[in-house]
């Protein structure tokens, strides 16, 4: 698949503050950006353009996932592994794949996938569209934590039991989906609900067994979430949001800070840090067409932000980085 040159979330630097962009660009090898495929770049399976598609692995997937390309999608995704082993990177950590995983990737999240030999799998891959979700109405999606980076592992090795019920909805859901009959948008819709409720379930379950709370947002807590996942870069003031979202700004930080214990300048902080650390580990671009990106006016400032979020530069962050992935 061709290698996007600007990725959805990260805004083209112009020549203009990106004084090494041209002589950047002579090297054609040298990624400027994260690979981002939306939903249409994949022909295979069965689709419903900006809405949903439902992929198995007979389709042909295995030279889109089993090397080590890191890339981002614009949509939601669940990978059912039903057999077979390997290791997904997901936004700088390293999981083991193994029978019975449901993995969960998010629009934004960076990934990248090794299987070692055979893999039989199954993609369902959707938009927030075809749940009607926003910032405004974070409806079943604002509700599950494992679909948002930071907040729960994105990853579930399931039981036998689990497994078997994750394969009867499966296994309807790809019947519906193939079946091009009227209301086959609505079937697909509630085939992914119930995925998403019983992985919903099992994690819920896994937190009980470990005596621990499973975090659950309210409704501005995951209205902000979403806000930030929808706008970022583009905003990244706390006054922005609290006017999108319809709050003062000291109700959003006070809000945040009881449902969440950090502040709505502390979690936006978190996200411009997650960014800048894929930035580092998956391109070759410098620090200050980083700082940049993120919309930094002063690039030693970016640096000096980062050192106290992180205790290291940019420099020694890409390099301790690149130093595992190499490790493995």
């Amino acid at each position: 698949m061709p290698r996007a040159r600007n990725c959805a979330i990260c805004p083209p630097v112009s020549d203009r503050t990106d004084p090494n962009r041209k002589a950047r660009a002579a090297d054609s090898a040298a990624p400027d950006s994260i690979a981002h495929y939306p939903m249409p770049s994949d022909t295979s399976g069965i689709a419903q353009p900006g809405l949903f598609h439902v992929v198995r692995s007979e389709h042909g997937q295995d030279k889109r996932i089993t090397g080590f390309q890191a890339h981002r999608h614009d949509f939601f995704e669940i990978i059912w592994i039903r057999s077979g082993s390997g290791v997904v990177r997901s936004d700088l950590h390293s999981y083991p794949i193994r029978p019975r995983t449901l993995f969960f990737a998010s629009p934004g999240q960076v990934h990248a996938w090794e299987f070692d030999g055979k893999m039989s799998r199954e993609l369902a891959s959707f938009t927030a569209e075809l749940f009607s979700v926003s910032s405004e109405n974070p409806g079943i999606l604002g509700k599950l934590p494992f679909l948002y980076s930071g907040a729960v592992e994105p990853i579930l090795q399931m039981n036998a039991g689990e497994n078997r019920q994750i394969e009867r909805v499966f296994r309807c859901l790809h019947a519906e989906a193939t079946e091009p009959a009227p209301g086959r948008d609505d079937l697909v819709r509630a085939y992914l609900t119930i995925v998403l409720t019983l992985a919903r379930q099992f994690f819920s379950r896994r937190a009980r067994q470990a005596e621990v709370s499973p975090p659950v947002a309210d409704l501005l807590s995951r209205r902000f979430r979403l806000a930030l996942e929808e706008h970022f870069p583009r905003l990244l003031s706390v006054g922005d949001y609290a006017r999108f979202l319809g709050v003062s700004r000291n109700h959003l930080n006070d809000h945040l800070q009881s449902d969440l214990g950090r502040s709505a300048s502390e979690i936006i902080h978190e996200r411009i840090v997650l960014e800048a650390k894929r930035l580092l580990t998956h391109t070759t671009l410098t620090s200050a067409e980083i700082a940049y990106r993120l919309r930094f006016q002063d690039p030693s400032y970016f640096g000096r932000f980062f050192r106290r979020s992180t205790l290291k530069t940019p420099g020694e962050y890409r390099d301790h980085a690149r130093s595992d992935m190499r490790a493995g």
